[in-house]
């Protein structure tokens, strides 16, 4: 690759920060040189609580009102993705279709959050008698478990076939779900397990990351932030080898979304 410098090519260095920052801009569509541009008012870093108040409920308003069409987005972006998605109209047939998942991967362990729906939707009776469930009574941080509980809840998690979760949010644009860590809710549910089912009601889909940030703002003026926030989009994928794109080496392989509305 070649630069103009002095009125003449010279050849870059595609190691230098410089080409780094500039390959960068250049994916985003600016042009070489360009600044960082206009940073969206909805993710804009302030102080002033009630801005971000204002914005958070507008979100969330938006994503009520529009709760149908962003559903349906949800569902072509995350199966473009390598999500398999189906739809749901109740919860007796959510719970069916977590039952034909379970079946399809011959899954006898299994392992779930305490998200609310997952006992509207009655995973637990869905699936075959023959399968051993563990439903997570803590998290996976120091704060709410001993170093010994955390190690033996990791080792229960990797010897598990499937991992079944609610979501916090979805994300219409980029096909993601989200999962804000709190009691009955560990990240390792959704990246140990080989194989994983989220489960995502009508009205908890955000158009865009914009969305999601402004409601994370929020939480971060009001002290209501968990530890961590997992997006999940799609497969766990990594190129590590040989730069081949391997999916499940680093979580899940196989996942699957239930969009019940």
């Amino acid at each position: 690759m070649f630069k103009a410098r002095g009125g003449r090519l010279v050849e870059a260095d595609p190691s230098s920060p410089e080409e780094f920052l500039r390959n960068i801009r250049l994916a985003l569509g600016r042009k070489p040189g360009a600044g960082s541009g206009h940073v969206p008012e909805d993710t804009a870093f302030s102080q002033d609580s009630s801005s971000v108040e204002a914005r958070a409920e507008s979100a969330l308003r938006d994503a009520e009102a529009r709760a149908d069409e962003l559903l349906s987005q949800l569902e072509e972006s995350a199966a473009q993705i390598g999500w398999k998605v189906v739809r749901a109209a109740s919860m007796k047939e959510a719970a069916t279709r977590v039952g034909e998942i379970v079946e399809g991967l011959q899954a006898r362990s299994i392992v779930r959050s305490t998200h609310p729906v997952l006992d509207r939707v009655g995973v637990d009776a869905s699936l075959p008698d023959d399968t051993e469930m563990q439903v997570v009574a803590l998290t996976d941080t120091g704060e709410v478990s001993t170093a010994q509980q955390r190690s033996a809840f990791r080792q229960r998690m990797i010897g598990t076939d499937l991992g079944i979760t609610g979501v916090d949010y979805a994300i219409a644009e980029t096909g993601s779900c989200v999962v804000v860590a709190r009691k009955g809710v560990s990240r390792l549910v959704s990246l140990l397990p080989p194989a994983y089912v989220a489960i995502v009601e009508k009205g908890q889909v955000l158009p865009s990351l914009d969305e999601l940030f402004t409601l994370q703002r929020q939480g971060f003026i009001q002290g209501e932030n968990g530890s961590y926030m997992n997006i999940i989009s799609g497969p766990s994928r990594s190129a590590d080898i040989e730069q081949t794109i391997v999916e499940g080496v680093h979580g899940p392989g196989d996942v699957h979304m239930i969009l019940l509305g």
